[in-house]
């Protein structure tokens, strides 16, 4: 059983056998006689928790030991005599890989195995640095500790300190390492010494430092370094300047009034050169309701309790500087502290005076926003082809912890607007400003920081949220602000994305918008229209930079498109106005995620007939169903729809969303000057042997090719209906008149002009059921038209195009990308 490597007498032989192996080996006696024999000279373990047995062969007493001291190994045992075997049980490495050296000795023959762990983290992993990268000492004589930061929190034994000494003109002196002779290349005397790392008071390097005699400030960098057994090593430095100053430590105020809340404050020092000596600090307060005291670089950090006494109090915090050879410093605070507010209800907020409020009191309630999410609020317009992005990010919903009502919540900064989602808070209303709106009425709190919020009573718990489920019908203005889960909700238009506009006119955004766009957007918010099993309809909202505004899930022939069932859709209902979108209801909604838009049950409407050229040819054949489309005069032809998907071809080609050919542009003399009426299209279709309780129609359209010469389409449209063969229209009860934009150009394009089409969906009669022949017919209202309007930077908001021209006889063209008739 000789290995070949045994050509010296006295060759170390070391190996590796775990448990079972070694209680094998004891079936016959071992036929060696060599002085000192093992297998293997390095044996790697996992980073778990274990132990292994190491077969020795000798012919005479033996030690085993470690080169140095570890706390992550041990031996069974130190000594033994003839063959035998000694256990290696080592911990888990939460750390980096590491290592020991196993030694063993006979007499004078002696040999090495190198024991390696491998660790649980590595490289990117590895994180090592000092509190500060720089620090300036006394020209006393201390101990300094020096905080550190590591994910090496059960590796601190690896980490090891080393200074680097400087003359005056940054010329490298000579090196100590912490455990180590000075060496002899040293050439200065270290002032710095007895370098440790130590976690009492929280993870530090303590080192004296010798007092600074020379009268120049005298520099050094201290460093940490670990070494991993895989090669890898990890390094942080500080710089250090001690320079001649005696101790000092003074506050910039001694006393203040502070709020009832839990907080924590901070009391800026003038002078604190002392901080770096925290052996020589002491902090402490006069009551228990200031649990804990603190020195930083920053001044005097102190925490309150909540003031529940219904009484102002008065407390003392303080640090002393005692150096133990005569000097002694005091930085002393006296704290003064109100009660804690008392509570007041949302609806009592609702009912003060709008302005700044003066009142310590709190609302407490569910953050039901997402200060992550790209869709909390419209984006302030800041000039005419400029948006701050930042306002959604600023912006916050909280409901009442009955779920009943809610206030936009409006902070000073992004920063500022950190609460986690479905967390319960307490927001202090002093001194924020209340703001009303009305005809939607709803109410803004502004000018919230960080510390308005008081108190965070419970984490982010979603289940513990009141959930609101409503129709369409049952909303009221006491929702605004508020989530809210709709029932039996389906996307009109399936076909396209959640925001259906050219992306020539948004931000662009590598992330969202990287094939088009422009540093000078037009847009920020496009809607969506949405509609319950009774034909009542909202539209969702969705702002340019939502990560998921056009792409969707995969359906059918592998095309990305919307949500295409029906089902519950959870958002927060809003009351904002799209200038480029005009009327869209008294409700909005905006969901925070993906995720809140639950439409996976089959969808519940039929479709009867449908148009929406998505085979991109000019004709008037329907894609769904059967119908005839008669524009009667108008000229046809193609022009794009803003349908498109972020994995289209057409996007990969610059198309900026616009999906070619997709849409129908129809074309002529849209009024009739000889009797003074508008000019129509119909929709004819059968609805024989069809019942149900809602039949809805749907219109998708605006006006306009993109450039300021062909905004004068007309604006004002009528439906109409006939069940006599078209003998006779009457007008489909409650159905308002629909309304054709026109669409934004590039050069001085109106505030009010729409980036793309509007969606619209009108109930019909439920007389339209059960008919041999239905027609619908679109008719124009009025000659009422839109103008290119002279905008300028400061102008635009109020030279507006829309419905402020006058139809001529000129022929114009409307662009329609889908008619449909559905029921359920």
């Amino acid at each position: 059983m000789r290995n070949t490597d045994f050509k010296l007498p006295f060759r170390i032989f070391a190996g590796l056998c775990l448990a079972g192996a070694l209680a094998l080996s004891c079936d016959k006696p071992f036929e060696m006689d060599l002085p000192l024999a093992v297998n293997s000279h390095k044996l790697t373990f996992e980073n778990t928790s274990g132990s292994s047995h190491i077969l020795i062969w000798a012919d005479g007493d033996w030690t085993a030991s470690f080169d140095r001291t570890i706390n992550w190994g041990s031996l069974n045992k130190l000594e033994g005599s003839g063959n035998s075997d000694i256990e290696f049980s080592y911990a888990a490495n939460y750390g980096v890989t590491r290592s020991v050296n196993l030694l063993l000795v006979k007499g004078e023959l002696r040999d090495t195995i190198v024991l390696v762990q491998k660790g649980l983290v590595s490289g990117d992993n590895v994180s090592l640095s000092f509190k500060s990268p720089a620090i300036t000492l006394l020209r006393n004589g201390y101990g300094v500790q020096t905080p550190i930061s590591t994910s090496l929190r059960y590796s601190t034994d690896m980490i090891v300190p080393r200074v680097e000494f400087f003359d005056s003109d940054g010329v490298s002196q000579g090196v100590v390492i912490a455990g180590e002779a000075v060496p002899d290349t040293l050439h200065v005397i270290p002032w710095i010494s007895n370098m440790k790392i130590e976690s009492e008071d929280g993870l530090h390097i303590a080192y004296d430092v010798a007092e600074n005699a020379t009268g120049a400030p005298r520099n050094a960098v201290m460093s940490m370094v670990v070494s991993a057994a895989d090669g890898a090593v990890y390094t942080a430095r500080q710089s250090i300047t001690q320079g001649t100053d005696a101790p000092a430590l003074r506050l910039s105020e001694t006393a203040g009034e502070f709020s009832g809340f839990p907080a924590t404050y901070t009391i800026p020092a003038t002078e604190n050169n002392v901080v770096a000596y925290g052996r020589f600090i002491t902090c402490d307060s006069s009551d228990e309701w200031i649990p804990r005291v603190s020195l930083t670089a920053d001044g005097l950090v102190f925490t309150v309790t909540r003031n529940d006494t219904g009484a102002p109090r008065t407390g003392t915090a303080r640090a002393v500087f005692n150096d133990g050879a005569g000097t002694t410093l005091t930085a002393e605070y006296k704290v003064t502290q109100t009660a804690y507010p008392g509570a007041v209800s949302f609806q009592e907020v609702r009912d003060m005076v709008p302005g700044t409020l003066a009142e310590d009191k709190y609302i407490e309630g569910f953050i039901v926003s997402d200060p992550a999410s790209a869709n909390v609020c419209q984006n302030l317009q800041t000039a005419q082809f400029a948006f701050d992005f930042d306002e959604n990010y600023k912006t916050a919903y909280i409901e009442s912890t009955d779920g009943q009502l809610g206030f936009r919540l409006r902070f000073a900064t992004r920063e500022d607007n950190v609460t986690e989602r479905w967390s319960r808070v307490r927001v202090s209303i002093n001194g924020l400003t209340l703001l009303r709106q009305d005809d939607p009425l709803c109410f803004t709190l502004d000018g919230l920081t960080a510390a308005s919020i008081i108190e965070t009573v419970t984490g982010p718990d979603e289940f513990g949220v009141p959930v609101k489920s409503k129709a369409l019908a049952e909303l009221t203005d006491s929702d605004i602000y508020t989530m809210v889960s709709l029932k039996d909700i389906e996307i009109m238009c399936k076909d396209g994305s959640y925001t259906n506009c050219t992306d020539g006119y948004s931000l662009k955004d590598e992330t969202v918008n990287p094939l088009s766009g422009t540093t000078s957007p037009r847009w920020d918010t496009a809607p969506l229209l949405m509609s319950d099993k009774s034909g009542n309809v909202i539209y969702m909202l969705t702002n340019s930079l939502v990560p998921w505004r056009r792409s969707g899930i995969t359906y059918g022939n592998g095309a990305e498109v919307v949500a295409q069932g029906s089902g519950t859709y959870r958002g927060i209902i809003t009351a904002e106005e799209l200038v480029r979108y005009g009327e869209l209801g008294r409700y909005k909604i905006r969901p925070m995620t993906r995720n809140d838009i639950k439409l996976e049950n089959p969808a519940f409407s039929k479709t009867i007939v449908e148009w929406n050229w998505n085979d991109t040819k000019t004709d008037v054949v329907p894609e769904i169903g059967s119908g005839t489309l008669d524009f009667y005069d108008a000229t046809l032809a193609a022009t794009p729809d803003f349908n498109s998907m972020m994995s289209h071809e057409y996007d990969k080609k610059g198309q900026a969303g616009l999906v070619p050919n997709a849409a129908l542009l129809a074309t002529r003399k849209w009024w009739n000057f000889s009797t003074d009426e508008g000019e129509y299209f119909d929709i004819s279709f059968s609805t024989a042997g069809i019942s149900g309780s809602n039949l809805v129609f749907g219109i998708v359209w605006n006006h306009g090719i993109m450039n300021n010469t062909t905004l004068d389409s007309p604006a004002h449209w009528n439906l109409l209906y006939s069940l006599d063969g078209g003998a006779s229209f009457k007008a489909v009860p409650g159905a308002e008149m629909i309304k054709n934009r026109s669409i934004v150009w590039w050069s001085g394009t109106g505030q009010d002009a729409c980036p793309g089409f509007k969606d619209h969906l009108r109930k019909l009669p439920a007389e339209c059921f059960g008919k041999d022949k239905v027609i619908l017919r679109m008719q124009v209202a009025d000659k009422v038209t839109d103008k290119a309007p002279a905008t300028s930077s400061a102008t635009y908001l109020t030279n507006l195009g829309l419905e402020q021209s006058t139809l001529t006889d000129k022929a114009t063209g409307i662009r329609l990308g889908t008619i449909t008739v559905r029921y359920n």
